[in-house]
């Protein structure tokens, strides 16, 4: 596992929304940064926000923001996600948890009110209704 400054998973994010539709940076209790390979992926965490795709200013101020909250999760957490994906020509973002096994996550998914968990091994969404 590659660790990443604060400012080199901020830069991975954004490169790689803007490339591939979206990221998912690992950040742990320690303050390391990482890309997460296995489990899957829940949001929810906090409610998800967005800005426009070509406004760099708005992602760092965003992603900043996830960060900050996500050091009040890792207070009571070893771990947390800040996942990015694009919408409607918008970027999301959103704070997750990821789990073990996709049952949980599912579970936990549908009880956060989330349409879909990411698998991250396979690279794909799984809907929650589609148990």
């Amino acid at each position: 596992m590659k660790n990443f400054s604060f400012d080199e998973a901020m830069c991975f994010a954004y490169g790689s929304t803007m490339l591939t539709g979206g990221s998912s940076i690992g950040i742990m209790d320690n303050g390391e940064h990482y890309v997460p390979k296995y489990g899957f992926v829940v949001g929810g965490i906090v409610p998800e926000k967005s800005c426009d795709m070509d406004n760099r200013e708005d992602f760092k101020n965003w992603y900043n923001h996830f960060h900050l909250q996500a050091g009040v999760e890792l207070e009571r957490k070893l771990a947390v996600i800040i996942g990015t994906w694009v919408a409607d020509g918008k970027i999301v973002f959103d704070l997750c948890d990821v789990l073990d096994d996709m049952k949980s996550a599912l579970e936990l998914a549908a009880k956060r009110g989330e349409r879909a968990i990411y698998d991250l091994e396979e690279q794909r969404e799984i809907f929650v209704n589609n148990q």
